[in-house]
């Protein structure tokens, strides 16, 4: 008999690992940031096995396993390969795809690597090729990622899921027509996502545009709402011609969200810095713009970047960031016009006084001028000034504004004698010229940054009328009890009790109106003999 020996073989594992990259619209080699990837074994007679699957990260490398190290052919060791795919999820719940027209996903294949040992096996670092086809694919998947991440970060919520449809050659995808490009957003089938044409994969504003539209529709799950009208009117829009409210809102929100993720200034239809047009600027009369107002998409969209943006410029003196506009945006009620906007901002409790200024300031004029009314008239006596003599918060009021951001200025004085002032805590403040007796007619205006309101009143300077006499009283005088010495006092001012009237002693001077309950003035003070 033959001696037989069995062997026994027991395979090890291996972890794959490489890195994937892409050239930017600048010809400069980046990540494929969160691609998603496919591990197969490679078999000669087809079939291919999957072994595993995952997504690179945010400097494109990826990595998978542990895997049993066997197969069935000759050599017994695996034969890998990777599969990178323009499909991956970005939470549990928002899926972010680029394909075709026929709804297949970008891919790219590289070679296999046979009969791999155990442990680590590197893959090697592959890239799109620079000029390909698909090229234009990786472009604007990343650009979905970024918007995407902008969102969540900046708010952490998540946007939800596109797709985005792209061709190379392609400028028409039915119903996406009227616009050169026929670049649109379109939710429902048969685009159900985004459609971005051949000649818009350039620009990455035009990109995040349509992402904005799609997360709005994924916030309010309608689009265009139930008014076709204004859908038909806003196939066909431009950044600064006059539409319809809700075209403007919409597509201002759009332009907005690609400048905020984008981190510029300037909506672009190519990949050249601001060879667009600059929605920061314009206010009114700029050259160019011819319309105003919130059916204007370009004055929507600068009065968003004006309440988000850190540059403050003319009445734009705010930063309100992304979140405040993005909660606005995701939640109900969900607006149609940018005056709905506008009402939920004041819902939400956000300050209005400057936000309301950043919007006039893109012709947008939702402000209520501030009113200034009743201010009562004051007595003062000769060579006497009475600080705090009229408190401007309790006579003046604005919806938007809150008292300490209003700001009051006296614009007519009949007579500079009078030197008559507003203090920095702002109260009237009155002191006469020394020896002076006479009356003036002071007018004040209250401003809140943008319009004005406007009230006067009289203030009369009157001579000391008269000289009373109290006895003087000492205790113990002459050593026995308390005795009254006459002495000659001059009266000099009534008190200035809150709501009261002094008593008048034996002066007929003309009594003070009574003060509102807000009047916060002591004794007027003496200014000199």
């Amino acid at each position: 008999m033959d001696d037989i020996i069995i062997w026994k073989y027991v395979p090890g594992q291996v972890t794959a690992y490489g890195s994937f990259y892409f050239y930017d619209r600048n010809g400069q080699l980046a990540p494929a940031r969160y691609t998603r990837v496919y591990l197969y074994d490679a078999d000669p007679s087809g079939g291919d096995d999957l072994l595993g699957s995952g997504a690179t990260d945010g400097n494109g490398f990826w990595q998978i396993g542990p895997i049993t190290n066997w197969d069935a052919d000759a050599s017994g060791a695996l034969d890998l390969y990777a599969v990178f795919e323009t499909d991956v999820n970005d939470s549990e719940t928002a899926r972010r795809r680029v394909t075709n027209f026929g709804d297949w996903a970008y891919k790219w294949q590289i070679p296999t690597k046979e009969n791999v040992a155990n442990g680590s096996v590197d893959l090697g670092g592959w890239a799109v090729g620079i000029g390909s086809d698909w090229e234009p694919a990786m472009w604007i998947f990343q650009d979905l990622r970024r918007g995407w991440e902008y969102t969540n970060t900046a708010t952490g919520t998540d946007p939800g899921s596109v797709t985005a449809r792209w061709e190379k050659g392609k400028n028409s995808l039915f119903p996406c027509i009227g616009t050169p490009t026929g670049t649109c957003a379109w939710p429902y089938p048969p685009i159900s996502g985004i459609f971005i044409g051949h000649d818009d994969r350039n620009s990455p504003d035009v990109v995040v545009h349509e992402l904005g539209h799609q997360y709005m529709y994924n916030a309010s799950g309608t689009w265009w709402w139930p008014n076709v009208g204004d859908m038909l009117a806003c196939l066909s829009h431009g950044i600064r011609d006059r539409e319809n409210a809700l075209c403007a809102w919409s597509e201002g929100w759009a332009d907005f969200f690609a400048l905020a993720v984008n981190s510029d200034t300037c909506f672009d239809w190519d990949n050249r810095p601001c060879s667009g047009l600059n929605l920061e600027a314009p206010t009114w009369g700029t050259p160019g713009w011819n319309n105003d107002g919130d059916e204007v998409e370009g004055r929507v969209a600068g009065a968003l970047y004006d309440l988000f943006d850190q540059a403050n410029d003319g009445l734009d003196q705010t930063a309100f960031g992304f979140a405040p506009i993005w909660t606005i945006v995701r939640t109900a009620p969900h607006e149609q016009n940018f005056a709905g906007f506008w009402s939920s901002w004041r819902a939400q409790g956000y300050n209005q006084h400057r936000a309301v200024q950043a919007i006039y300031q893109n012709t947008i004029d939702y402000d209520t001028p501030p009113t200034i009314a009743n201010l009562p008239d004051r007595t003062v006596l000769q060579n006497f000034s009475w600080n705090n003599a009229i408190d401007l918060w309790a006579y003046s009021s604005d919806p938007e504004s809150f008292d300490w951001e209003l700001d009051w200025l006296i614009t007519n004085s009949s007579d500079w004698r009078c030197r008559v002032t507003i203090d920095t805590a702002d109260f009237v403040d009155i002191n006469p010229l020394p020896g002076w007796l006479g009356s003036c007619d002071i007018t004040i205006r209250v401003s809140d940054g943008i319009k004005f309101g406007y009230d006067t009143f009289t203030v009369r300077v009157v001579p000391v009328a008269a000289r009373v006499y109290l006895p003087l009283v000492m205790k113990n005088y002459g050593g026995s009890g308390a005795m009254a010495i006459p002495g000659e006092t001059t009266f000099t001012s009534p008190l200035a009790t809150p709501g009261a009237r002094p008593q008048p002693l034996e002066s007929p001077l003309p009594m003070p109106e009574a003060e509102p309950e807000t009047f916060r003035s002591p004794l007027p003070t003496p200014v000199g003999p």
